[in-house]
């Protein structure tokens, strides 16, 4: 078997330490502590479904945790490991010495003690954050049904004082991993509502998020003592499975999952009354990443301080928001937040547009553009919001959106023009020398510098020259194809794949695989 990406291997950088052990004899490494997670807790961004394969290819690691330990950032080898060294240095392991291995655990067992040790292992790294906010709702599928499993198995393994102190390491490890989850949300998406002018947001979301967790784990509680499906694969799987409590929780996710899809009645289980629900706070989560990307990176496109461009970009932005709200599945609360929060953003889109003019001005030597004239792109931004709150059609109301925008584009690049006609006594109809002459004159001046823009807007509908020999879209097909996929990611139901694609056409063509 290959090890090098089986769930419960150890990355490549803990595998790198181990070959230096083997090949210098030294005791002691520097490592990452990040870096030593088993694939099983690297993987619950994926869901993991954690197979038997995965499970046995763990069981087979288990004696080599002791030797091998994280200490001070420092990998620390406790053990004579030469006896791994061809494993090490080819990353395989012999199939038959996984046969045998797996015929002495069909024999004996694994014990049926609790292996905190790899509990503690699994919950670690569970921070929610900008990169990983999409996946909140898996993360906490990820600890319900592990801590369901572990409750049942101390319930019916222990008693009296014992299965006291079992209940309260779980519940030690628990309060941790909830604590991690909700400080690293808060400090990351709640503190970003929370600059976006909802002074309450982090209180709220840390209170609905810890409620939310204690209501996802009893909701797979009481489904593992009703469930018969899960009940008959309990019986039916092998004794040293069932005795894994992270393979029988992945079986558990997966026929709550199925549960979830054909039924219509309401969990049994009492239900809290929370600002948000987690389905909120994942949409939350993925709204706030996307608008933070955005902030982050204002400026990267080469058309970003034209006023027109500016208006509908965020017009396809206030679009999607508002789209957003009302087609996924979201509460009241969330809903009004969303929309709340997209105006502020939308200043502040502008805001740190102009701070970044400012900065590149400082590089160079000629006048360059410092600000932007906010009644310009609020007069295309305001058109299109129009468009499409009388149509509800977000392509319809882009398109109506986009030809003003250019013929508002147009009108001021000739209106300038017939100024200048009349300033430097330019004749009326342009010559090929009267032109140039006009186009030097007009460009040296720098608050006429950004209609250059016009070029663009001449070739937003159609394939410029150069687009069109390279085959690329228009900047209106990938606005067009940036729209629909974000219609499709809703319409699928799958709200994990939600694709917001703020950067519309600028960010599509990097975000097209993403």
């Amino acid at each position: 078997m290959n090890i090098g990406r089986v769930s419960g291997d150890f990355p490549h950088t803990f595998w790198q330490g181990l070959k230096n052990a083997v090949e210098t004899s030294k005791m002691v490494y520097e490592a990452n502590p990040s870096a030593v997670i088993r694939k099983e807790t690297d993987k619950i961004v994926v869901k993991s479904h954690y197979t038997e394969d995965e499970a046995l290819w763990n069981q087979y690691m288990k004696p080599y945790r002791e030797a091998l330990k994280i200490v001070d950032d420092q990998l620390v080898v406790n053990a004579d490991i030469r006896h791994l060294a061809p494993y090490i240095l080819t990353k395989t392991i012999p199939s038959e010495e996984l046969e045998s291995f797996q015929r002495k655990l069909e024999q004996e067992g694994i014990g049926d003690e609790i292996d905190w040790w790899g509990v503690k292992y699994d919950f670690q790294d569970m921070d929610i954050n900008f990169r990983n906010a999409g996946y909140l709702n898996t993360r906490i599928d990820y600890i319900a049904s592990r801590c369901a499993v572990l409750k049942d198995r101390i319930e019916r393994n222990y008693s009296g004082e014992e299965k006291e102190q079992q209940l309260s390491k779980l519940n030690e490890i628990l309060d941790h991993t909830k604590k991690t989850m909700i400080d690293s949300y808060c400090g990351s998406v709640g503190n970003f509502y929370e600059e976006c002018g909802y002074s309450e947001a982090k209180t709220e979301m840390a209170e609905s998020l810890s409620k939310g967790i204690d209501q996802r784990i009893s909701q797979y509680e009481e489904h593992l003592q009703q469930s018969e499906s899960y009940a008959a694969l309990r019986n039916t799987t092998v004794r040293w499975m069932q005795q894994d409590d992270g393979y029988m929780a992945a079986r558990l996710r997966e026929d709550m999952n199925a549960y979830d899809r054909v039924s219509t009645q309401t969990s049994s289980t009492k239900t809290e009354e929370m600002a948000y629900t987690l389905q909120d706070l994942e949409i939350a989560g993925i709204y706030s990443a996307e608008c933070q990307e955005q902030l982050d990176n204002q400026g990267g496109t080469f058309w970003s301080d034209n006023e027109q461009r500016i208006g509908l970009d965020l017009a396809v932005q206030g679009m999607k928001t508002d789209y957003l709200s009302k087609h996924a599945g979201l509460s009241n609360n969330m809903q009004n937040l969303l929309q709340n929060t997209f105006q502020s953003y939308k200043d502040n889109y502008i805001d740190t547009l102009e701070q970044m003019l400012k900065e590149k001005a400082k590089q160079f030597f000629t006048p360059f553009k410092t600000s932007v004239n906010r009644e310009e792109i609020n007069e295309v931004y305001t058109y299109t919001m129009m468009q499409y709150r009388q149509s509800g059609n977000i392509l319809d109301a882009f398109t109506q959106g986009a030809k003003q925008a250019r013929s508002i584009a147009e009108a001021k690049f000739y209106g300038y023009g017939r100024q200048y006609h009349q300033a430097e006594n330019i004749p009326d109809i342009f010559t090929q020398e009267s032109w140039a002459k006009f186009e030097e004159l007009f460009f040296e001046k720098e608050e006429n510098r950004d209609y250059s823009a016009k070029h663009d807007w001449d070739n937003f509908f159609v394939p410029s020259d150069y687009t069109r020999f390279t085959k690329e879209d228009s900047m209106y097909v990938k606005y067009q194809k940036s729209i629909n996929r974000f219609l499709e990611s809703l319409e699928s139901g799958n709200y994990k794949k939600i694709h917001l694609l703020f950067g519309s056409s600028g960010d599509y063509e990097l975000n097209l695989f993403a």
